[in-house]
């Protein structure tokens, strides 16, 4: 099972748009995929409710999973608020999380995982687990000024909780970006000389600001299944970045 983590620790930078939409769009390839929302929100639980639904995600931290068989498609574990309790009792819940995903592992070809917008257990958790990272960032100043933490945690886990085994960082991408603001193209720019390409998403892509990612959350359905043009055109942009996820978790060893 290759693993994807969305993950900054950053609210409304679009993380569970993308995630959503990576699970629905390795799901159309035909293949088996776990979605773990460890946000208590449940934001991106509410966009898959249609989908296969096994218990809430605070079940993988505090008790043994439930025994589950191959399927096609989306398979959910919902975001609940019995993840509030994890910080409370972290090194187990830590341990504990670790095993129930790895006795997941070969039910699945993929797993996504969306992440809460601050730093906790789960957070630390997901990354433990993870074989690709992806950031989405917003590209105003204040929220630019989180990259050098989100470099350190990973950093920290990569070395506490996985034996200096390296996470796959797919890179910064650019969320809800909007063309026609000199203050935002400035800060692509700033940002792209100061950190350099190299942890930049490939390709320098980025994710315009579209209506059409809000109303496919809202109608629990991907924005490339919408007849709208503005969607069609989102979906031809966001299946392009989703492309490039797919074909790096696919490179990865097991």
């Amino acid at each position: 099972m290759k693993t994807l983590v969305v993950n900054n620790q950053k609210g409304g930078v679009g993380k569970t748009m993308l995630a959503v939409h990576a699970a629905w769009f390795l799901a159309e390839a035909g293949a088996r995929v776990l979605f773990v929302d460890l946000d208590p929100q449940g934001n991106a639980s509410y966009s898959l409710a249609n989908t296969r639904q096994v218990g809430p995600s605070s079940l993988l931290f505090f008790e043994a999973p439930p025994s589950l068989e191959d399927a096609t498609g989306v398979t959910l574990f919902a975001g609940d608020r019995g993840l509030d309790r994890v910080d409370g009792a972290l090194a187990s819940a830590v341990l504990n999380y670790r095993t129930a995903f790895t006795a997941l592992a070969d039910r699945f070809d993929y797993a996504v995982l969306d992440t809460p917008p601050t730093w906790s257990g789960r957070n630390y958790a997901a990354l433990m687990v993870a074989s690709s990272l992806v950031s989405p960032i917003d590209l105003e100043t204040y929220a630019l000024q989180g990259v050098k933490q989100l470099w350190a945690q990973k950093a920290t886990v990569e070395k506490a909780a996985r034996a200096g085994r390296p996470i796959d960082f797919l890179g910064l991408l650019p969320s809800r970006f909007q063309s026609n603001s000199p203050r935002q193209r400035e800060n692509l720019t700033s940002l792209l000389r100061e950190q350099g390409a190299r942890i930049m998403f490939p390709g320098q892509a980025v994710l315009t600001q579209r209506q059409g990612y809000a109303e496919a959350l809202d109608l629990r359905q991907p924005v490339w299944s919408l007849k709208k043009t503005a969607a069609q055109d989102a979906g031809r942009e966001i299946r392009g970045v989703l492309a490039t996820i797919k074909s790096r978790l696919d490179a990865l060893p097991a």
